[in-house]
């Protein structure tokens, strides 16, 4: 997976890990959707299979942490007494907020974007190709 339970140790503490890592089909599950939900926002612009398939120092910092802080959200209510829901929530939203700035382009994460199959052409700004056809001579 492109998480591992050490990107947990810098949001979660001691006791949360354990509790986490006791459970992983839970976690896994959570962490797929935490991806997917990710993906949703930047799927449009960057090539998600590709951001989510680095592993170790390759992966982007902050995707890391909001898929931590995602995954993290949807695992809370399996704590004892929903333990640190607020602020969970709290860095659920910020890492939303930051999804929707990347959606909107108002942030430009260093994250690999679509190139033709060849590798010969990198669209940075926008997968998106437009043109028209030769204009016609209309002589007869």
């Amino acid at each position: 997976m492109f998480l591992t339970i050490e990107d947990y140790a810098s949001v979660c503490t001691t006791f949360e890990l354990e509790t986490l890592s006791a459970d992983t089909p839970n976690r896994l599950i959570a962490e797929a959707a935490a991806i997917e939900q990710i993906s949703s926002y930047i799927r449009h612009r960057y090539d998600a299979d590709k951001v989510f398939a680095a592993t170790g120092n390759n992966r982007n910092p902050l995707i890391v942490q909001c898929a931590v802080n995602i995954t993290l959200y949807l695992m809370v209510h399996r704590l004892p007494q929903s333990m640190g829901h607020e602020r969970r929530e709290c860095l659920y939203n910020d890492s939303i907020a930051w999804l929707k700035d990347v959606q909107n382009s108002k942030a430009s994460p260093d994250l690999p974007t679509y190139s033709s199959p060849d590798g010969s052409e990198s669209d940075t700004h926008n997968p998106v190709r437009y043109g028209s056809q030769k204009p016609n001579e209309y002589c007869y």
